[in-house]
């Protein structure tokens, strides 16, 4: 039972962090930059995160060894997502997703290599197909130069999200609750990016309007607390090598946003792609079942 609730918490953290397009563009649209985005996305989640365990009565406390571990985990989370966002500006979207999903390669890597873990049959070729289908999905909307520069920005999200994912589990980290760890993560995760936004010497952008406004607030909501709340627990549930793989929701659900809410079409290999993670998903469930029979 408790591995089958970390595949779910899987799911939806996957799932629901595929909806920051849905957020973030019409932001980005509305003039503000990356910097901006990101700090308000992380402060408001942060506070959200925070009425949550209060309300909860979660227990807060912390050694300072764990302090120092999460300030630490935190820096990963927010170079991912500084430089996922930032990629967008010099790649397109398609083929920065395909690179940004490699974290499940380099999740296992270091999990195989660092602990030791042992990977099933079935596992391997979940990977395999999960990340294959990840690039069929991205197929009808890579169009566009390819840059260098861009790839290299995108390949650092890769070493940071993996980085973060085995750091959950595999630190002293693992051991604190849940929600509370969500809220240090996002806390330090919005303090970083407000230095962020000072050093850019632009300052921070004031929130051009109401509809910007509510679209920051669901964006710090779903692809940001609820997400990375899911992740954490399917972390603690069914690690780090597992909880990788089932993100190929993520770009699933972001094919899906654009369908339906900014007008994009699926196309022949991404209907492919989508009918091969779905099938990686689901080796990745019978896989599970059998280790607990």
């Amino acid at each position: 039972m408790k591995r089958f609730q970390g595949i779910i918490y899987a799911l939806l953290s996957s799932a629901s962090f595929g909806m920051i397009p849905m957020f973030a563009v019409p932001a980005l649209r509305g003039g503000m930059n990356t910097t901006s985005v990101l700090f308000y996305r992380m402060a408001f989640s942060a506070v959200l995160m925070g009425i949550f365990v209060l309300m909860r009565r979660a227990d807060m406390r912390l050694t300072r060894r764990q302090l120092f571990t999460i300030i630490g985990l935190s820096v990963f989370y927010m170079a991912s997502s500084l430089f996922l966002l930032e990629s967008y500006l010099y790649l397109p979207s398609g083929i920065a997703t395909t690179i940004h999903f490699l974290y499940p390669v380099f999740v296992t890597m270091l999990m195989v290599s660092l602990f030791h873990e042992k990977l099933s049959g079935m596992m391997m070729v979940a990977i395999v197909m999960a990340v294959g289908g990840v690039y069929l999905l991205s197929s009808g909307n890579s169009g566009g130069s390819v840059s260098m520069f861009g790839i290299g920005i995108v390949l650092i999200t890769v070493v940071a999200y993996g980085s973060y994912i085995v750091g959950v589990k595999q630190t002293c980290a693992s051991r604190v609750d849940g929600p509370a760890m969500t809220f240090y993560v996002l806390l330090f995760t919005a303090i970083q990016c407000g230095i962020n936004v000072l050093l850019h010497g632009e300052g921070l952008q004031p929130i051009p309007g109401f509809r910007i406004g509510l679209d920051l607030v669901l964006l710090a909501l779903i692809p940001t607390l609820v997400s990375n709340l899911f992740l954490i627990l399917a972390i603690h549930k069914v690690g780090s090598t597992i909880t990788a793989v089932l993100g190929c929701m993520e770009p699933l659900t972001a094919v899906g946003v654009g369908v339906l809410f900014l007008g994009e079409e699926v196309r022949g290999l991404q209907y492919l792609g989508i009918v091969i993670i779905l099938t990686a998903v689901a080796l990745v469930i019978l896989g599970n079942r059998k280790k607990a029979v």
